[in-house]
């Protein structure tokens, strides 16, 4: 009869010991590697650009008025009064759009006139009723890509006193439309720029940077150069944008 051979317990607790050894190894190092990918560093890369107004707008009022006594007023038939009021302003309007043409902004650039009529009363020292004033008021706004001549705008309705023709105009505003045009350049100069700053961090903590995890592009600003707010008052104007990237960190 054969005798069965027992086991080498040594030799069983030795392998046991070596396979328990082994698993958790991999699995400290498998954490390790975990916990390493899911480092990452968030930064943020500024980029600027310096772009001038393309195009500006601008209002111009003007009026025509008629004082009359209160008994002149009474007596007044304001279906004749104020059909003459607005021939007397449509002329100045032809006169004015002449002059803007002239100055060098397109006949298409000049929208078209808005009139409206209103009366002022005035009264004596007394409180009585004394005359009236009928307004009738124009306004035109002018929208075109020359800038500059835009500008002119103001100095050219000063100088139509001179022919009788009071004309004011509002504040010039002045617009920046071409963000599309440079926002993938500004896009790739703020990404550059957060990259150079996670970089640097890596560098000064002794890990590598990794690749992306995230990126977010920002909102895109425009101000008028010099200001922190407001961007429709100068022709100079900055535009920026900050971007935010997450970078994963390795040893």
């Amino acid at each position: 009869m054969k005798q069965e051979r027992s086991p080498n317990f040594t030799v069983v607790a030795f392998i046991l010991a070596a396979g328990m050894a082994l698993s958790g190894y991999l699995l400290s190092f498998t954490i390790y590697r975990s916990q390493v990918a899911n480092d990452v560093v968030s930064v943020k890369g500024l980029a600027e650009k310096e772009v001038k107004a393309d195009w500006a707008q601008v209002s111009i009022y003007f009026s025509r008025s008629l004082m009359l006594s209160k008994q002149e007023y009474d007596e007044s038939d304001q279906q004749v009064i104020v059909p003459k009021l607005y021939k007397e302003i449509e002329a100045d309007h032809k006169i004015i759009k002449g002059e803007l043409i002239e100055l060098g902004i397109a006949e298409d650039e000049v929208g078209d006139i808005e009139l409206w009529t209103k009366s002022e009363d005035f009264r004596g020292e007394d409180g009585q009723h004394t005359d009236t004033k009928v307004i009738v008021q124009g306004s035109i706004l002018v929208e075109s890509t020359k800038v500059k001549t835009v500008k002119q705008i103001d100095g050219a309705m000063s100088r139509l006193m001179s022919k009788g023709i009071t004309a004011s105009t509002g504040k010039e505003k002045y617009h920046f439309s071409k963000l599309n045009d440079i926002k993938p350049e500004m896009i790739r100069e703020a990404m550059a720029a957060a990259r150079v700053a996670a970089n640097e961090l890596a560098g000064n903590t002794g890990v590598t940077l990794g690749r992306i995890k995230s990126a977010n592009q920002g909102r895109f600003s425009i101000v008028d150069k010099g200001e922190n707010y407001g961007d429709k008052n100068r022709i100079d104007k900055k535009v920026r944008v900050v971007t935010e990237i997450k970078f994963y960190l390795e040893n």
